[in-house]
Formats: structure tokens, sequence, C-alpha cells
């Protein structure tokens, strides 16, 4: 059974993208889990969203993997960038 997630990422910082930071993300973890693009990849330098899904399985582990992404790009970059992940059922 799949499990669909709706992911974003708003940035609020000059000199980054936030379609590249959420395509970053989804090539990441499409390395490590089955994951099923369900909406593609759309926004802009400020704004960029996406729905994927993954095996019922693995729903806390792609959680955990955007949770550490997120937290990594913070530390790269500085606050101003809003990570979120929520289900899509």
């Amino acid at each position: 059974m799949p499990f669909p997630v709706h992911i974003s990422v708003e940035n609020r910082l000059e000199n980054l993208n936030a379609s590249t930071l959420l395509g970053g993300f989804i090539e990441q973890a499409a390395q490590s889990f089955n994951l099923t693009i369900v909406t593609p990849l759309a926004g802009s330098e400020t704004r960029a969203d996406a729905t994927i899904s993954v095996p019922f399985a693995d729903r806390e582990h792609i959680r955990i993997a955007f949770n550490i992404y997120a937290s990594e790009a913070e530390d790269t970059h500085g606050l101003g960038l809003y990570f979120h992940m929520e289900s899509a059922f």
C-alpha cells in the first residue's frame, strides 16, 4: 500500500532556489526509497512543492529523511528556510 506525502519548501533567503532544494531531497530520497512522484515538483525560487509516495512500511523513514535533509539545509544556509511534510491521504 503506498503512503503519499505532500512536501514543500519556502525560501526567504537570497541566492537560493526552493525548487532546487526540494528537488535535491526528491533525488536523494529516490536513491533510498521506492519513491513514486504523484504530483511533479512545481515552484519558484521562493516556494516549491510536490507530492510523492513511498511504500507504507517506509512512512516514518521518509519523514526522518526529510527532517534530516531540512536540518542539514538550515545548517548550511541558515534560517529562513521552511520545510513542510504532511500526509496526502
